[in-house]
């Protein structure tokens, strides 16, 4: 009966599976060409893998995507299968402008870029203002440019001007989705603790994520659980109901994948000897014990758990771990083997015994004690016991004790020396000593003894070679390489220039001390042949 109860239930989500499917083979039929985010359609209507879409954007041309809808990106210069496909005539059908990542410049499809070379915009429409039939472009039948000639001049270029209406969306080829951040296979947490479950995944169109708990599916609708927007599921204040396996379905149109996780709820053992825990439920190894006891505040062990200690001056890192919501939230007040004596953590003899908790006796945030911040004490300033009481229980003033998990005894047993292990070896004679540690031999220094040792130094004009040795770097010659060498640029000679005796030899078109100027009266010229 249970396996027969199996199958029909695998029936059922395969059912499912195929229904999603077709839902969504059919809303893709309907939506074919319609590739902008709003849902419009300006013009191309026999391109169903091209759209124009209309919208702003701040930046670069490529930054224009969410103009586009799930599944498209804005058309750039290498999407020349679909785009050379556009007739001359198709493109001026489409009312305004819409403009994409491509230049053509020298009658050439490339990249956009903020560079005189390549900074004159492609574009689509009859209101682009620079169209010229027979050229050679990105699409058929001649050249339209959205902005063109002197942009990148004025560090516009591929950028959104007056009069680019939107931009062209191209369709990216489908892909099976695949989950390339899985959840981890098995996970182990506490009760009443937060754990997420990823499920990152890749496909185009992009999937929709779907997350199921024992064959069931999540709900969203529970404020505990929730599924973030990267497709990742967060599960706050853990309980043992929570255990179970966790599976992300990722699915589009092209297919379906599958990821789990077992995970394991577990309630955090308790310090306590009753096997409560009265606060600090969210550290391991302290919590507070509620009880009585009679006598010195270390006699409170038998509220304490086996393996648990009443709290001291030994355990100031498990009490430094505290912060003041973790005071607060305890209601009435805890005591444990110490004393704020002249802002030293020491164990209680004669007075000012420490606690823990909202209701103490006397609380500063200021000063030092135990605790990582301020000081608080059990008893206060006009009800403070004797000396001798001062350490002990006292009703209406302590609601229990403070349990500490003991710490385990390292055992001094002798174990057989292991042969050191460095993962890059040591290198000109160097001795690994200790992991990753290498003994240099004289003359050579670093982590792996790769740095040769100079004395003097080289000084900025020379590099050390090998111990006590130095060269001097491109440029510079003669003792302690303080004269230029003459025959040699330091800087490359640029735009054809040429190196003559430590100088840059350049073209009549360029100048500078690499050549890497340009003279006006030749740019002016480029710029006037770009505009005509």
């Amino acid at each position: 009966m249970e396996s027969q109860n199996r199958q029909a239930f695998a029936l059922s989500h395969l059912c499912n599976v195929f229904c999603v499917l077709f839902i969504l083979a059919g809303i893709s039929l309907v939506t074919a060409g319609s590739g902008c985010a709003n849902g419009s359609q300006n013009g191309l209507l026999s391109y169903n893998q091209v759209a124009a879409c209309p919208g702003n954007w701040y930046g670069h041309v490529r930054n224009a995507s969410q103009l586009c809808a799930p599944g498209w990106q804005v058309c750039q210069w290498h999407d020349n299968d679909l785009l050379g496909k556009i007739t001359w005539d198709d493109a001026l059908s489409i009312q305004g402008c819409y403009t994409y990542n491509a230049a053509h410049d020298g009658g050439r499809c490339r990249e956009c870029r903020d560079d005189l070379e390549q900074d004159d915009m492609a574009g689509i429409g009859r209101g682009c203002p620079h169209q010229n039939w027979g050229q050679t472009s990105c699409i058929t039948g001649g050249r339209i440019d959205a902005s063109c000639c002197v942009d990148s001049h004025f560090h516009r270029a591929c950028h959104q001007q007056p009069g680019i209406d939107g931009v062209m969306c191209c369709k990216m080829p489908a892909e099976r989705p695949r989950i390339v951040v899985p959840p981890r296979e098995r996970m182990e947490v506490y009760s009443g603790s937060i754990f997420m479950l990823n499920c990152g995944a890749l496909g185009s169109p992009p999937p929709r994520q779907q997350w199921y708990k024992d064959g069931r599916k999540i709900p969203t609708s529970k404020s505990r659980i929730s599924v973030l927007t990267s497709g990742d599921l967060l599960v706050t204040s853990a309980r043992k109901s929570d255990s179970g396996l966790y599976s992300c379905e990722v699915i589009n149109e092209e297919g379906i994948d599958m990821a789990s996780s077992h995970v394991i709820v577990k309630e955090r053992s308790s310090g306590c000897r009753d096997g409560s825990t009265e606060g600090l439920n969210s550290h391991s190894d302290i919590h507070a014990c509620s009880g009585v006891w009679k006598g010195h505040v270390k006699r409170g062990k038998l509220l304490c758990q086996k393996g648990w200690h009443v709290c001291s001056t030994q355990d100031e890192g498990s009490l430094k771990e505290l912060n003041w919501l973790d005071i607060f939230d305890l209601k009435g007040c805890y005591a444990y083997n110490a004393a704020n004596h002249n802002g030293k953590c020491q164990r209680c003899h004669k007075g000012k015994l420490a606690g823990i908790g909202r209701e103490c006796g006397r609380v500063h945030y200021s000063g030092s004690s135990c605790l990582s911040q301020g000081r608080i004490d059990v008893f206060s300033p006009s009800k403070k016991p004797s000396h001798e009481e001062a350490c002990n229980y006292s009703e209406g003033f302590t609601t229990g004790v403070i349990c500490c998990k003991n710490k385990k005894k390292k055992h001094d047993l002798k174990r057989p020396a292991s042969k050191p292990q460095c993962e890059q070896g040591c290198q000109n004679g160097g001795v690994c000593i200790g992991y990753n540690q290498c003994l240099c031999s004289v003359g050579y220094k670093g982590a792996m003894c790769q740095n040769p040792i100079c004395n003097p130094s080289c000084g900025s004009r020379a590099q050390c070679v090998k111990p006590g040795k130095c060269k001097c770097l491109p440029g510079y010659t003669g003792d302690g390489c303080r004269r230029k060498d003459t025959h040699i640029c330091i800087k490359s000679c640029l735009n054809g220039g040429r190196c003559r005796r430590g100088k840059c030899k350049c073209p009549p078109t360029h100048w500078g001390s690499s050549c890497q100027h340009l003279y006006q009266h030749i740019l002016l010229t480029h710029l006037n042949r770009t505009e005509r």
